[in-house]
């Protein structure tokens, strides 16, 4: 059976010993709160900002924004949703679900990686 809280989710995915960093948004500071994740020896980066919006009002809500950087140079990066086992490519209006009106799903994965341009624009790393 799938997770449906929080604490299942850890129970069934998390780490054993349940050491997380923990960022706690105090909803009255609107600031960018900015994170730098590496992977791959730091050649895969990703600036992650948090931002608490529309605090105090019916529509509160987190916003998390991504800038994925390759090699040190901008990159592009592309988003999928999940939800019980089923893949959601760009959010259709066919997803299970909607979050602020939009289509959305319960889990999002974040590709950063190998970079092709389509069209033509040159790879600036060639």
């Amino acid at each position: 059976m799938a997770p449906h809280t929080f604490d299942e989710y850890l129970a069934a995915y998390g780490r054993a010993d349940g050491g997380y960093p923990v960022i706690d948004l105090d909803a009255d500071d609107l600031q960018r709160h900015t994170v730098i994740l590496t992977f791959a020896g730091g050649a895969k980066k990703a600036i992650v900002q948090f931002l608490g919006l529309a605090a105090h009002d019916d529509g509160e809500h987190l916003c998390i924004d991504v800038h994925a950087f390759v090699d040190g140079l901008l990159a592009r990066s592309s988003v999928f949703g999940m939800e019980n086992g089923r893949r959601y490519e760009g959010f259709p209006e066919t997803a299970p679900g909607r979050s602020h009106g939009w289509p959305a799903v319960r889990g999002v994965s974040l590709l950063i990686g190998a970079q092709v341009d389509i069209g033509t624009q040159p790879d600036p790393r060639s």
